[in-house]
């Protein structure tokens, strides 16, 4: 498989498996590896990333490759990103120059412990994560990593300011936090439970900041009462959380971090408020080209086939769902024949009944809501989970249910068999209350009252 562009644009040093297999074996060290060999500071970067250069410009470059077959969606998630950075172009982050398959950046500044500073220095440099954070929280990208090689900081006209390097690695983030102060690392608050994107990285801010600030600085006690406050307001964000300050949203933390720098308020006023991040998808048409191209690849090993198979087949149902939307109904069917001949489950039947009856194809219709009323019944529990992934689980299956009841209960109404349409759609309606589930009950009605 591809790992990384080979346009001819780019000119890339290194061996990619070797970046590769180092990463793992880091996520290794991580997990199980405890503290015996943990070094503090900045990882070397050559181990992790690959290094280059770009002909157009002659500029050097780094990149971040693809990993496994099996790791293919989260690669998309993170090339995901990275597009919404390229998009951006927000300042304080390292340039996104390509993406797909792997990353390309501009040569960021090396990674080196941080600087001690003055809170004014350090409220500088946390405000201008802030605003990078805030921005990317508009479009749903979160959370992100904060360590010295991804949050690194450089010194110009005698001003400190930060190069984010988005998206990154993050067993290279937690190796880098948990190296720096073990015991307090592991037992800090934020470690424990699962912290929202949002929650999570106003909390990493906050920490930022504090890491910044010299050993020997005041604890803010001389400041002057407004500064006082927002520095204890900081604090507290760091030992409790940003629930236990009050604090939802990066806009707000901002504010915050403001009053410490010494920046107008007109600096922060146009920040977004986010505090629940919306949906991001990938280009379905890049997933889908990307997906066959590795499907075929003579380099995919057997075990490897259902991690590209099953979210291939997603990402094919996804984009019929989008041409049907459009009111292409022809498309959307191709797109879930072949979603169906890579991944044989029951809600893209359901799909394909739904559009095989808006084409007029209505025994075809019958015969494909059949279909998925068999595998749903054949379906048999798979895997372990812990209880809330089981609600979870069991949640979205009643809503994929609900959809194959509601859909057959439409078929019959249209057939006019109302007592085989009104047991479907009630039982739609039991299992996911919906705005469609409400209307076809009050569509039944109408039939019956005729």
């Amino acid at each position: 498989m591809k790992r990384y562009p080979d346009d001819g644009r780019f000119v890339v040093r290194g061996d990619p498996e070797e970046v590769v297999s180092a990463r793992r074996a880091l996520w290794k060290e991580v997990l199980w590896g405890g503290r015996r060999n943990l070094r503090p500071g900045p990882l070397p970067t050559d181990e992790f990333w690959l290094h280059g250069s770009d002909r157009q410009s002659g500029a050097r470059v780094l990149v971040d490759p693809r990993s496994y077959p099996f790791t293919w969606t989260r690669d998309l998630a993170t090339e995901t990103v990275a597009r919404t950075v390229q998009s951006l172009a927000l300042p304080y982050t390292v340039p996104v120059l390509h993406v797909g398959p792997g990353i390309v950046f501009a040569e960021p500044p090396p990674a080196r412990p941080w600087p001690s500073l003055g809170i004014e220095a350090a409220a500088t440099c946390a405000l201008q994560a802030c605003e990078v954070v805030v921005q990317l929280h508009a479009r749903g990208c979160g959370p992100l990593l904060f360590g010295p090689s991804h949050l690194r900081l450089v010194e110009e006209d005698g001003q400190w300011q930060i190069r984010w390097l988005i998206p990154g690695f993050q067993a290279v983030d937690m190796y880098e936090t948990l190296a720096k102060d073990h015991e307090r690392e592991r037992g800090h608050p934020r470690w424990q439970g699962s912290s929202v994107p949002i929650e999570h990285d106003i909390w990493l801010i906050a920490c930022f900041f504090f890491s910044l600030l010299a050993a020997n600085h005041p604890a803010g006690e001389t400041l002057a009462p407004a500064p006082r406050e927002a520095f204890r307001t900081l604090r507290r964000i760091r030992e409790e959380g940003p629930a236990a300050a009050g604090i939802e949203d990066g806009a707000s933390l901002a504010g915050i971090l403001a009053v410490l720098a010494r920046v107008p308020s007109t600096h922060i006023e146009g920040f977004p408020v986010v505090r629940t991040l919306p949906r991001v998808f990938p280009d379905w048409n890049v997933v889908i080209a990307d997906g066959e191209e590795l499907w075929k690849s003579d380099s995919l090993r057997r075990g490897d086939r259902d991690h590209v198979k099953l979210p291939l087949a997603t990402a094919y149902h996804q984009r019929a769902s989008r041409a049907w939307a459009r009111g292409e109904h022809g498309a959307a069917l191709a797109d879930v024949d072949r979603a169906l001949e890579l991944d044989d489950y029951a809600p893209y039947h359901t799909t394909r009944a739904v559009l095989l009856d808006a084409l007029n194809r209505r025994d075809e219709a019958l015969a494909a809501i059949a279909m998925a009323f068999t595998i749903i019944a054949e379906a048999k529990e798979r895997g372990f989970w812990t209880p809330d992934e089981q609600a979870a689980r069991e949640k979205a299956e009643d809503v994929e249910r609900a959809r194959a009841h509601l859909t057959r209960g439409l078929l019959a109404l249209r057939a006019g068999s109302l007592d085989e349409a009104e047991a479907d759609v009630r039982r739609a309606d039991e299992l996911a209350p919906s705005a469609l589930s409400t209307r076809a009950l009050a569509a039944v009605a109408r039939a019956r009252a005729r």
